[in-house]
């Protein structure tokens, strides 16, 4: 019997006391609409979370984002079942390079890894509606690039993040397309952006969710390279994104995705000295300097770190820490960079995946190599 998604956002208040096991009939998610969900913030996290979590949490799937060329970065005792190869990018005429090889992964307890080619543009929007224009022959070429390639791998997912909303209907047809020529067995995924809620954009959840096999939610980047200082993700923020995602996705076809980096901001002073042009220099009396004009301003710089690195931070002296389940680590540098670093350690990645874990049994991280490896202890996978 199903249980309603408030039964299931209610069971999150409940503070675990034995290890996260959950049948069959808790993971499935009845589908109601957008207004009734709860929306979850910090002291609802700092309340019901407890420190004595069991773990490790058990997945059907785990999926892995593995940077083409990085390839020793994987052990091979990691327990991920699924591995996105990234990735092919689209070159000016929109085609893809078709040559491209799976790489070769040790298998994880005798059984052989999926690996899926990412065909990926991030912020291109002029490319993408020339390649999803149904008048352009671009578009069929693509198609028929991505087919060819999926012949190598297990399947292929689409990553597209610079679609404008108006391209919305042609990116549906983009996708059905790519399905219909697939080989049977083949997988095709789409990562998509996180959103507490529906938004204008070209990211349907339901309707991308009803054409492919697996949408993954890329639930990282609540504060980016250019925002203010903040979590890369916290755990209410994450919870609001998946409980949104289940009232349009499939339990079973929703992957959550999980960050392994945090990210760091600091003010940079930027000095420039004017000097003026020549034409203006030549009025000047003789004898007289040209008067140089300075400018100040202040840019805010940031950079992605690594979770494999955290323990190693907050050992680091001139700086102030505090944590919570909710958004980590936050390290205040008190030096002349007065940076700002959030970042998650290995307890509060586990936060996420207990949480998740009330909803679907499929997670995955960008991205491999940047973790700490105790974080794999924490996760068994179910076989059927």
């Amino acid at each position: 019997m199903k249980k309603t998604l408030t039964a299931f956002l209610l069971l999150i208040s409940v503070t675990f006391s034995s290890r996260v096991t959950l049948s069959a009939e808790e993971t499935v998610i009845k589908q109601q609409s957008p207004e009734v969900i709860t929306q979850y913030n910090e002291t609802d996290i700092n309340k019901n979370s407890a420190e004595n979590l069991q773990s490790p949490v058990e997945f059907r799937e785990v999926w892995g984002y593995l940077m083409r060329g990085e390839e020793k970065v994987f052990k091979g005792d990691e327990p991920v079942t699924d591995v996105c190869y990234f990735s092919c990018g689209i070159n000016s005429e929109g085609r893809i390079n078709i040559n491209v090889t799976p790489p070769i992964l040790p298998e994880l307890n005798g059984r052989k890894r999926k690996i899926h080619m990412v065909i990926a543009d991030l912020q291109n929007t002029s490319m993408m509606r020339f390649i999803l224009n149904p008048e352009k022959d671009a578009r069929a070429l693509l198609v028929n690039d991505i087919i060819e390639v999926s012949k190598k791998f297990d399947g292929v997912q689409i990553d597209f993040e610079a679609i404008s909303p108006d391209d919305a209907g042609n990116f549906l047809e983009f996708l059905k397309l790519i399905k219909a020529g697939l080989e049977p067995g083949k997988t095709l995924s789409v990562a998509l952006p996180a959103k507490p809620r529906k938004v204008k954009d070209a990211y349907d959840y339901k309707a991308v969710s009803d054409i492919v096999d697996r949408v993954f939610i890329m639930a990282y980047d609540q504060h980016w390279s250019t925002s203010k200082p903040g979590p890369v993700a916290s755990l209410s923020w994450g919870i609001n994104v998946i409980s949104y995602a289940i009232t349009e996705i499939p339990a079973e076809k929703l992957i959550m995705g999980i960050p392994l980096y945090g990210r760091a901001w600091r003010d940079i002073k930027i000095v420039k000295k004017i000097h003026p042009k020549k034409k203006h220099a030549a009025n000047v009396k003789k004898g007289k300097k040209c008067r140089t004009i300075t400018t100040t301003k202040y840019v805010t710089k940031s950079r992605s770190v690594k979770t494999g690195n955290i323990t190693k931070l907050i050992s680091g002296k001139n700086s102030t820490k505090e944590y919570s389940p909710e958004t980590g680590y936050k390290i205040k540098y008190s030096d002349s960079s007065k940076e700002i670093l959030y970042c998650d350690d290995v307890n509060a990645t586990i936060e996420k995946f207990i949480y998740y874990r009330k909803f679907v049994d499929s997670i995955g991280f960008w991205r491999l190599g940047m973790e700490s490896p105790e974080m794999w202890k924490e996760i068994i996978i179910k076989y059927n």
